[in-house]
């Protein structure tokens, strides 16, 4: 069993150094991945003081998209982060979501074959080749990095629906599974559509790391660990079509209740938990007591989840490195 840790990329450079040895210092944590969302401080910058900082942790995107950055820069950006780090680099990618795409403006074409064709690109970029390309969302005229790290570089294609699923069955080193896949039958259908993937292209499922990414709010008291997860949960569930929270696993009639919601912005924070039921809060977090984070993670083990990356929310009992340090000696350390 594997744990990792998720962050935004939001911390002062002081901070995330902190969190960042904690991470490093605790054996019991794998990877760390940074988020790339919006325009919040840059994706690349942070993992860059991140890897100055440690010497044993992975360190990846949690994830970035070939819409808001050319995947050519990508390639260039995450060899160079394999290269400060020593080889701990990892490129978590994904299609990009709603609400980090809206805001800039960006038309989300062609999703599955915009990834696809990134993933191909990025590839052979980072292994020194020239790489001509054109789709629907970017294109390249024989375009080489102008270096290579020398190190294998692992691709984590990150998603939540059948196709970008499948997908990373069939190309990815590895799978971020979520956000709003964090419950058993959550992973169960991940599972079914990863092994598509990895099916139609002879590949062999147990080689592939796929990774349960959940957020995580741990509390002295379960209405304090949920008060910190409620807005951006209820901020997803707004922007994801129904189909796919459907598929899921959430009930239409629960979905359909929070998309009903008024501007969240205006909402109080007791209206928004008023429509947000437990289950759908449980598809996107690890959530509670430690005892009740605990029974959670069983049950996703015991469903056969084998890595589970927490993206910690500070709440009032908490801050980010104590509910770090507090999930891996009162939750990690029993599995």
């Amino acid at each position: 069993m594997r744990f990792s840790v998720g962050l935004l990329n939001e911390y002062d450079p002081n901070e995330l150094v902190r969190v960042a040895k904690i991470v490093d210092g605790d054996k019991k944590y794998k990877n760390l991945f940074i988020a790339d969302e919006r325009l919040y401080k840059n994706t690349y910058a942070q993992m860059a003081i991140v890897a100055d900082a440690t010497r044993r942790v992975g360190i990846g995107t949690g994830v970035t998209n070939p819409y808001t950055r050319h995947p050519t820069l990508t390639a260039a950006a995450i060899s160079t982060i394999s290269e400060i780090s020593g080889g701990r680099a990892i490129l978590g990618l994904g299609a990009g979501s709603p609400m980090v795409l809206n805001p800039l403006g960006i038309s989300q074409t062609q999703p599955i074959e915009t990834v696809c064709a990134a993933t191909d690109a990025i590839k052979e970029l980072i292994e020194g080749k020239d790489v001509t390309m054109k789709s629907d969302v970017f294109s390249m005229e024989n375009a080489r990095l102008n270096f290579v790290s020398g190190d294998r570089i692992p691709i984590y294609i990150a998603g939540r629906g059948p196709r970008i699923l499948s997908l990373a069955g069939k190309m990815g080193d590895g799978v971020i599974a979520g956000a709003g896949l964090a419950s058993v039958a959550g992973m169960e259908y991940a599972r079914e559509h990863i092994q598509k993937g990895a099916e139609d292209s002879n590949r062999d499922f147990d080689d592939l790391d796929i990774i349960c990414w959940a957020f995580l709010s741990i509390a002295d008291e379960r209405d304090t660990a949920l008060d910190s997860v409620a807005e951006i949960i209820a901020r997803i569930v707004k922007a994801v079509p129904l189909k796919t929270l459907e598929s899921i696993g959430i009930p239409k009639k629960d979905a359909e209740k929070v998309k009903r919601m008024n501007d969240i912005d205006l909402l109080k924070l007791k209206e928004i938990r008023k429509i947000l039921t437990d289950g759908i809060v449980e598809q996107f977090a690890i959530v509670g007591t430690s005892e009740e984070c605990q029974s959670h993670i069983e049950q996703l083990i015991e469903s056969g989840v084998k890595h589970i990356a927490g993206l910690p929310f500070e709440n009032r009992s908490y801050r980010t490195e104590e509910m770090i340090e507090k999930f891996s000696e009162e939750v990690i350390q029993n599995f």
